[in-house]
């Protein structure tokens, strides 16, 4: 039996959301909640596009709003330490 994966999966959107989103936020003309709620609608037409092409195996966790190798070094605590204060929110 044949299971088809996917390792990830284009987070900006068909007609660039994320992106548009992401710089009405920097600007201050949207709000977090607004920002978030594009995020949320993205990964579940994402989730859904993929299974609907019959993909067994849809990966999670590789989301992310701007850099994912910024947060996976978060995620992982691989900050220099000249960085931590601003990590601690200081």
């Amino acid at each position: 039996m044949v299971v088809a994966t996917n390792l990830g999966f284009p987070r900006i959107g068909p007609r660039r959301e994320l992106k548009r989103a992401l710089e009405q936020f920097w600007a201050g003309k949207c709000s977090t909640d607004e920002l978030l709620a594009v995020g949320k609608q993205l990964r579940q037409q994402a989730w859904q596009w993929q299974a609907e092409a019959g993909i067994g195996h849809v990966p999670s966790n590789d989301f992310s709003l701007y850099d994912h190798v910024l947060d996976t070094s978060l995620m992982l605590g691989a900050v220099p330490e000249r960085f931590r204060a601003a990590e601690a929110g200081l």
